[in-house]
């Protein structure tokens, strides 16, 4: 199922741009020997391979720089988003230890990076625990400040993001402060002043920031149906870096969008080859259903039934996408443990979604209505959350209740998997 754009917060930000508020700068850190002028921005999708070199290369020449080693392990973690190699967690969780080995006291790059790796399990009080302990050292400390922001907008806590969001601004103004506005705003429904607030950073922003906020705004245009702003906030976007894999992402679904199947085949295969996470073969089986490619869709069922196979319900939960697949094609009952799971960790809108429709899905419809409420309390655009509870409530005879909430879904983002229109286009015939 598509997911928001926005991803939980990994980032050191040794420069920042763009931001909506004026902020109190911290003293920066002394300079230190070996240690390269990087910038990793959270979330932005870019390639750190080069910067990960450089990281590298500096601890091998000051293997006593705690700041480097804590750095290190934030790019680590930010590259598995691109590369997919997790691998890189185990990598970032050697580098954390050395950098407290070295700086075992008020080793605030340290603290963030443990935040970083908790929130990367889905374990979020911690991780939340962990950036305030940083942030009492350091008030304007950047990555703190928005893994803080990530943690209580993933535990649901909706009030408080607001609050933690004002703060960040004030502290420390930038790129990752404004996506995470655009996303609050987004998530009550507000889309015209989430765009906004994008427009407006990229008015100030910087070249490498462009396509970061440019892609944002572009996925925020198509789900408001507005395709043709998309498609050219796309194209701006392949101009400045052919390459940048969120943009390709948003092309597969603007593809989906107009109806152009074949190609959004071709550009998930893209994705899929540079970065094999399991989200992204979900987006390709439902593309090859549509396409009567029921070889190559089978293919990619297999592949996520054995990668659901090795997992716990706690490692699947932190994949809701292929939860929702286990429930919708697989073994549902796998995909209710998945959510349930993954509801005890996490209270924000997405897992209230996804234990909603397992439960739905194992005929315990009654019981998922409470959920699926929960999902969509906050009025959030989203149009699988909305089919999910036109659904939900059809089963249970809520009739007049899922006729419209069935028809408002089908009038969202047209780039969601055609297999939820159609189901959704089904049962409201029925109703009908």
């Amino acid at each position: 199922m598509r997911k928001y754009i926005l991803v939980l917060g990994i980032s050191l930000v040794l420069a920042v741009s763009g931001g909506i508020g004026i902020a109190s700068r911290s003293a920066p850190e002394p300079a230190r020997t070996g240690a390269p002028d990087v910038r990793i921005e959270p979330g932005d999708g870019r390639d750190l391979t080069a910067v990960i070199a450089q990281l590298e290369d500096a601890v091998d020449r000051v293997p006593d720089d705690h700041v480097t080693w804590a750095n290190l392990a934030l790019a680590y973690v930010e590259q598995v988003r691109v590369s997919g190699d997790t691998t890189l967690y185990d990598r970032a969780e050697d580098a954390v230890t050395r950098s407290l080995e070295i700086q075992p006291d008020d080793n605030v790059g340290a603290l963030t990076a443990r935040s970083a790796l908790l929130a990367v399990g889905h374990d979020f009080t911690d991780a939340l625990a962990a950036a305030d302990e940083a942030l009492a050292i350091d008030p304007y400390h950047p990555a703190a400040l928005l893994l803080r922001i990530d943690a209580i907008t993933e535990l649901g806590r909706y009030d408080d993001q607001l609050t933690a969001l004002r703060t960040a601004d004030r502290r420390q103004p930038g790129v990752g402060v404004v996506a995470r506005y655009a996303y609050a705003y987004e998530l009550r429904g507000d889309i015209d002043r989430a765009a906004q607030v994008l427009r407006g950073a990229l008015s100030s922003a910087i070249l490498g920031d462009r396509a970061h906020l440019l892609t944002l705004l572009a996925d925020v245009e198509r789900r408001s149906g507005r395709l043709g702003r998309t498609s050219a906030l796309l194209g701006e976007v392949r101009r400045i870096d052919p390459d940048y894999l969120p943009a390709l992402i948003s092309r597969a679904r603007l593809h989906m969008a107009q109806g152009r199947y074949a190609s959004a085949a071709d550009l998930w295969e893209r994705v899929v080859d540079r970065a094999d996470h399991p989200e992204h073969l979900v987006e390709l089986l439902e593309i090859y259903l549509v396409l009567g490619r029921d070889d190559l869709a089978a293919a990619q069922a297999e592949k996520l039934v054995d990668y659901a196979s090795t997992k716990t319900s706690a490692e699947l939960g932190r994949e809701l996408d292929v939860a929702l697949f286990m429930s919708d094609y697989d073994d549902p009952r796998v995909g209710l443990a998945a959510a349930r799971s993954e509801w005890r960790a996490r209270k924000g809108v997405p897992a209230a979604d996804a234990l909603g429709w397992a439960l739905h899905r194992v005929g315990r419809s009654e019981d998922a209505l409470r959920y699926t409420r929960l999902a969509t309390r906050l009025g959030t655009p989203d149009a699988v959350f909305w089919i999910h509870r036109g659904l939900i409530e059809d089963a249970v005879g809520l009739d007049e209740a899922a006729r419209k909430h069935l028809r408002y879904g089908l009038g969202l983002d047209a780039g969601i998997p055609p297999s939820s229109r159609a189901e959704a286009r089904t049962a409201l015939r029925g109703l009908r």
